[in-house]
């Protein structure tokens, strides 16, 4: 019998009677089937809740089992309008691609976005800026007022999503970076990134928006119990970064850091999505207290990546290495590489973005790390 054989007899008596799923687990926010009932996420057995391994982490303990992307619960509350108009509101009323009401529309800024169901995604048509001078944006645009929005019946409409035992990860579509594009394009940005005479007028944008954001995270927290603020910032391209490190440690992080520091006073956690290339970004990733990350795969050396963090804590969220058609005893081989490799350390993941992953990778690296943390 082989080392693989022994290990799968050995776990299916403790860690997949674990790993072992209820017949409904949680409802997912991730759209109806076709018959209009709610489908629902796997509910696992595990020793202790994923929100309270999730809090080991961050708190820097041991963690029970290794934490996974698949242990926390996305949320996209439609009650923010740019959830809507970009096709990403992960709710009980979810409006997601392929749905016949996506049709894109105004965001909290004014600014229209365009559903485009080819890429079943939304953009901004470029070519007429709603910010065409960043030293007077004042005059172009105006904070939307979130007090007058429907928070408490958002809430209640949303509770058999939120109020779980795993951790809530809430989205906030267009961060920084995003968000100015969306509002001047993305070539006035590069330019008013490193022209003297515009730089003014970014960072005071960006000061009143940490302000806005500040109190969005804030009512994140009240009324849904948010636990790690999924914040989107796509900073890098198929081939490297949109901008140098020194240019987004002036311009970017120091207002990265109000947001993380929103976070944590909410007793929240703030993750980075960033799409591209942006491993050479990843110092400046960690200087701006960035708490969890999940690097695009397919374009980025995670290796190289983890090398540069691993003594940060940063919560990372890596690639699996597997493929659906690998035979299980080599996703076993798999799982252990991984678990050798970055699991060990209690602070990383799996969450592949675009590649899919074998089944059983997620299962074998749960019983690897059960045993591994229990010694």
């Amino acid at each position: 019998m082989s080392e693989f054989e022994q290990k799968i007899k050995e776990w299916e008596n403790t860690y997949f009677k674990e790993w072992a799923t209820e017949e409904k687990g949680y409802i997912s926010p991730w759209g109806k089937d076709k018959e209009g009932n709610f489908r629902y996420e796997p509910k696992h057995n595990y020793p202790i809740s994923p929100k309270e391994n999730f809090k080991r982490v961050f708190s820097g303990q041991k963690p029970v089992y290794i934490p996974l992307l698949s242990d926390m619960t996305a949320f996209s509350p439609g009650i923010l309008p740019d959830h809507r108009v970009r096709a990403w509101a992960l709710e009980m009323d979810s409006s997601l691609p392929g749905d016949p009401n996506c049709k894109g529309g105004e965001d909290m800024f004014g600014v229209f976005w365009e559903y485009v169901p080819v890429t079943g995604g939304s953009m901004v048509r470029p070519g007429e800026p709603k910010i065409p001078d960043i030293t007077r944006w004042e005059e172009y645009i105006t904070f939307p007022d979130i007090s007058l929005w429907d928070w408490e019946g958002s809430a209640q409409r949303n509770k058999a999503i939120t109020e779980t035992d795993r951790p809530l990860r809430i989205w906030l579509m267009n961060g920084l970076n995003e968000r100015l594009i969306s509002l001047m394009d993305f070539k006035n940005v590069m330019i008013a990134y490193v022209d003297e005479e515009q730089k003014e007028g970014v960072k005071r944008f960006y000061n009143a928006l940490c302000d806005f954001y500040d109190e969005l995270i804030y009512r994140y927290r009240k009324y849904y119990g948010a636990d790690v603020l999924m914040f989107n910032d796509d900073w890098g391209t198929q081939k490297g970064p949109q901008f140098s490190p020194d240019t987004a440690r002036e311009m970017l992080v120091p207002y990265m850091r109000r947001i993380v520091e929103s976070c944590h006073k909410n007793d929240m956690h703030f993750e980075l999505h960033c799409c591209g290339k942006n491993e050479k970004l990843t110092e400046v990733i960690v200087e701006a207290g960035v708490d969890i990350w999940l690097p695009q795969e397919d374009l980025n050396d995670m290796e190289a990546i983890f090398n540069a963090s691993k003594d940060s804590g940063m919560y990372m969220l890596l690639p699996s290495g597997t493929n659906p058609d690998m035979s299980d005893e080599q996703v076993y081989e798999a799982a252990e590489i991984f678990m050798e490799k970055y699991g060990y350390t209690g602070h990383i993941g799996v969450g592949g973005t675009f590649k899919p992953s074998h089944k059983n990778f997620e299962k074998y690296l749960y019983a690897l790390s059960r045993e591994y943390f229990a010694r």
